[in-house]
């Protein structure tokens, strides 16, 4: 049975960035990544959501030079009203 994490719990996730070639590592809270998933713009644009990729793929792809790491950064999302 899996593990439920809380929503205020502060986790750790790996991002591909856009074109793929950067892995960033972001430390929030499970809400804050799930309010940026489901973000809309001003304009009502959808916003473009986190490409995910698991922290096995992410050793493998610096063993093999494609992709750089940044981070750790400090993920927070402000809601709405």
């Amino acid at each position: 049975m899996k593990d439920i994490v809380p929503l205020n719990q502060e986790i750790t996730m790996y991002a591909r960035s856009n074109n793929g070639k950067k892995i960033v590592i972001l430390n929030g809270t499970r809400s804050d990544f799930r309010r940026r998933q489901r973000a809309i713009k001003i304009n009502k644009e959808k916003v473009y959501p986190l490409r995910f990729v698991s922290f096995k793929e992410t050793q493998q792809m610096c063993k093999k030079n494609i992709s750089k790491v940044i981070g750790p950064v400090q993920f927070q999302t402000i809601s709405k009203l």
